[in-house]
């Protein structure tokens, strides 16, 4: 999209995503997650159009590309590369059955420009890893301006409106630190399958959102889940009841600091563990946001 023209106001953001095949067996709490992500593929293309926003969010299935095939090439792969400009290029013309008349954006120009674009891709492995170098170097020097707040690019009107002030620390956000509440696996499938449990029923039964995330699982119950993938569970549903209820659930409290507690038994024992400390910070910060005016270990003063 360099060197781009303006096609109009309308559309500020468009957002494509391919559903990659997976054919390989899933992990042991991703079961369930994979028989939706299979039906949903069955559902696409679809699109949508935030008109007050100006986003469009395009799903595709992807027809050329799968997850295993993805982990087994090097990275960047040229022919992974041309055909994924193939596939998004071919998502970006289901804008013209979404936009209307009446929307200001140049559809057709944009469809040109991409054509153009596709003439000027890289013809050699050397040459895709030039490129990608150059991007990832504008990629970082943009992100580098951004404030901590700004680099987690998150809609806000997605979660309670207290929830920001609730977890004010950007860390609670991180979407890509595993010790991050939802940032590992566990606690970001969770997130979403949460969101979605909540929106179906008036009132929030955390407790009982557990045993249900445990048989999607193919667990008999919460407590037959493995300690690791159980307790990242724990945690992960006392800040997603924070974040999408602005309150926590007290039961929900209690199992996450009994989890927090073992982990941080776990991370200590482990004395060569290159992210020993790194995970007992997380868990100092996760554990006081939990318990509101308990002073940090170790004398270093009041919880914020």
């Amino acid at each position: 999209m360099q060197g781009a023209p303006d096609f109009g106001p309308a559309v500020k953001q468009i957002e494509v995503t391919l559903f990659l095949r997976h054919t390989s067996a899933p992990r042991a709490t991703l079961g369930g997650d994979l028989k939706e992500h299979r039906q949903l593929r069955a559902t696409l293309p679809k699109t949508v159009y935030r008109r007050a926003k100006g986003k469009v969010e395009i799903d595709v299935a992807s027809g050329l590309l799968s997850k295993d095939v993805w982990a087994r090439k090097p990275r960047p792969s040229l022919p992974m590369f041309v055909r994924a400009i193939d596939e998004v290029t071919s998502a970006l013309s289901l804008l013209s059955k979404r936009l209307k008349p009446t929307d200001a954006f140049d559809v057709a120009a944009l469809l040109s420009h991409c054509e153009a674009a596709k003439k000027r891709m890289p013809r050699s492995q050397t040459a895709l890893k030039s490129l990608m170098a150059r991007l990832k170097a504008q990629a970082d020097s943009k992100r580098a301006a951004l404030s901590p707040w700004e680099r987690l690019d998150i809609d806000w009107e997605e979660f309670h409106p207290a929830a920001r002030d609730l977890l004010d620390d950007p860390f609670f956000w991180d979407p890509t630190d595993d010790f991050s509440p939802n940032g590992n696996d566990t606690g970001a499938d969770l997130l979403e399958s949460y969101r979605d449990w909540i929106k179906r029923r008036k009132q929030a039964q955390p407790m009982q959102f557990l045993e249900r995330l445990a048989d999607d699982w193919g667990y008999e119950s919460f407590a037959a889940i493995d300690d690791e993938h159980r307790d990242e569970a724990a945690v992960g549903l006392a800040f997603a009841d924070l974040k999408l209820r602005g309150e926590c659930d007290p039961e929900a409290r209690a199992l996450a600091l009994a989890a927090i507690e073992r982990q941080r038994r776990e991370a200590e024992a482990a004395k060569k563990w290159k992210h020993r400390e790194e995970q007992l910070q997380a868990l100092e910060k996760i554990e006081r946001k939990l318990t509101p005016g308990r002073k940090a270990r170790g004398g270093k003063g009041p919880a914020r």
